[in-house]
């Protein structure tokens, strides 16, 4: 066994280094999150880009559970359609089960937020190529009454 793996070339012997995904130093990823409450915004923000992250609360009965993976299994699906098929005849369709997906993680008790993340796609033998990544966020919506000055809600 090790005999196969000594046979094995190293990346440092062969010329070839691994691909990895780092930050682009020229533009920083946000701090903040951006709510969105309908589909067709969120696909707006999301399009073009290479991929995203799916960030989940903890905590989370079936039920929730199962909204929120669904949710995502819509975004995933279009993202990650070969040959750039997720713009033009899909996105009607997805924009609108996105709506419902959105209006549903609202009712209950839910916020979507999302934000880009600017990495460089570098290794192997190529120079580093730009790629952009959406985190979306699912968090637990916090209600909160406003006040006036003098003390009374409004």
């Amino acid at each position: 066994m090790d005999e196969a793996l000594a046979a094995v070339p190293r990346p440092e012997s062969s010329g070839f280094s691994p691909v990895l995904l780092v930050p682009d130093p020229i533009r920083a990823a946000s701090r903040s999150f951006r709510v969105f409450t309908t589909g067709p915004a969120l696909l707006r923000y999301a399009d073009g880009s290479n991929g995203f992250r799916s960030i989940w609360p903890e905590g989370l009965s079936e039920e929730h559970a199962d909204r929120i993976a669904a949710f995502f299994g819509v975004l995933r699906d279009w993202i990650i359609t070969p040959g750039g098929q997720n713009s033009i005849h899909a996105e009607p369709d997805v924009s609108r089960v996105l709506d419902v997906r959105i209006k549903e993680l609202a009712t209950a008790g839910f916020v979507v937020a999302a934000r880009e993340r600017f990495l460089l796609l570098t290794g192997g033998n190529a120079k580093p190529k730009p790629w952009r990544m959406v985190d979306i966020k699912i968090q637990s919506a916090v209600r909160v009454r406003i006040v006036a000055a003098a003390g009374h809600g409004s």
